[in-house]
């Protein structure tokens, strides 16, 4: 049996299409930014240091996720291509440095370079984001943003009709992945200021101004 291509095909929205439809909510800023701070497990008592530009030492939880999915990135398709690799005594041959390994690249089956390359460039990706999320770990810095936010959905449709929705802020034309718990408390066209890492852009706190 053929293997069928898969297709995705994503729907985003964007901040037009979000009317506020209906009055401003009565919530205070002060409020507002508790909500919100509640709905994302961010702590509003590390919001001095992250006004001078620093990621506080209990915040460096909200970092571990991101890297332990970089790392499953990284690991599972290395893994599996090194694995591969060695069944063909491949790997044996790209150690010893006997061939050159542009020969040794054109004696492989054109199926096994194509799901090779497939493999090292999820490899290459999980690698890029461990190294950004590392960086911001050891870093410790904080970049902020204000302006109006809009609450953003991209959902993707597969082939066989499943579906997967991601949930975002959009602060300041900078998008942010957040949970559908905390997607929810967010008004639009309020302004808000938002703490984020430099490199991963990982939201770490959030305030609103009005």
């Amino acid at each position: 049996m053929a293997n069928q291509k898969r297709k995705i095909n994503v729907h985003s929205f964007s901040p037009e299409d979000f009317a506020r439809g209906g009055p401003m909510s009565d919530r205070t800023p002060e409020d507002l930014t508790t909500a919100l701070a509640e709905s994302n497990g961010f702590d509003l008592s590390y919001l001095t240091d992250n006004s001078r530009g620093e990621l506080s030492l209990g915040q460096l939880g909200l970092l571990i996720s991101p890297l332990l999915f970089s790392l499953l990135f990284f690991l599972l398709p290395g893994g599996f291509l090194g694995f591969q690799l060695y069944q063909q005594g491949l790997l044996q041959k790209l150690i010893s440095g006997d061939t050159p390994w542009l020969e040794i690249i054109s004696t492989m089956p054109k199926g096994t370079l194509v799901i090779g390359a497939i493999l090292l460039v999820l490899t290459l990706v999980g690698l890029y984001f461990i190294i950004l999320t590392t960086l911001d770990l050891i870093g410790r810095s904080v970049a902020s943003l204000e302006g109006p936010g809009w609450k953003k959905i991209t959902t993707s449709t597969d082939d066989d009709g499943s579906t997967t929705t991601r949930t975002y802020y959009v602060v300041a034309d900078q998008r942010f992945s957040v949970k559908k718990k905390g997607f929810g408390i967010l008004e639009n066209g309020r302004n808000y200021r938002v703490y984020f890492t430099p490199r991963r852009k990982i939201l770490v706190n959030i305030e609103a101004l009005d």
